[in-house]
């Protein structure tokens, strides 16, 4: 009967929650919520998408507008970390064919004030199937991936 209770409770209160994404701030003791704007979540599905549509193109100049200028990408195959700046990607990119059948997917979006998360499914880049995790900065309204971890499955 209690786990009927908690299943009814967790299902009203996935329903009852607001539609919109909110940080929690402290000042002064006081917590405050403010809105996370859907410009926000859209802005970020944007430079997700010029980094998709690179690919699809196999032009990185498509892609460096969403990359800041620092960024990095790393990977760990069979146990072993490597990567390094975002020049190793654009170099990937512009030395292999085109993509156009990349079949792909913004599966999470996660923000707080001027970071945020993102993670991307995709199929068929060139045969294989990679599990992309980002992470973004906002730079003045601009964001810009700052780090890219992929995993190649």
């Amino acid at each position: 009967m209690l786990k009927k209770i908690l299943f009814m409770v967790a299902i009203f209160g996935m329903f009852a929650m607001p539609s919109y994404a909110a940080d929690i701030n402290t000042n002064n003791g006081e917590n405050t919520m403010t809105e996370t704007s859907v410009k926000d979540y859209e802005a970020v599905k944007a430079v997700l998408n010029k980094y998709l549509e690179a690919g699809k193109q196999g032009k990185s100049e498509v892609m460096k507008p969403a990359f800041h200028k620092d960024a990095i990408m790393y990977t760990s195959a069979k146990g072993e970390i490597s990567g390094g700046a975002i020049q190793g990607l654009y170099d990937y990119i512009d030395g292999n064919p085109a993509a156009p059948e990349i079949e792909a997917e913004i599966t999470a979006i996660d923000i707080a004030g001027t970071v945020a998360y993102a993670r991307v499914e995709s199929n068929n880049w060139h045969g294989a199937r990679f599990s992309d995790m980002f992470l973004l900065v906002k730079e003045g309204n601009e964001w810009k991936i700052l780090t890219k971890v992929y995993y190649t499955h």
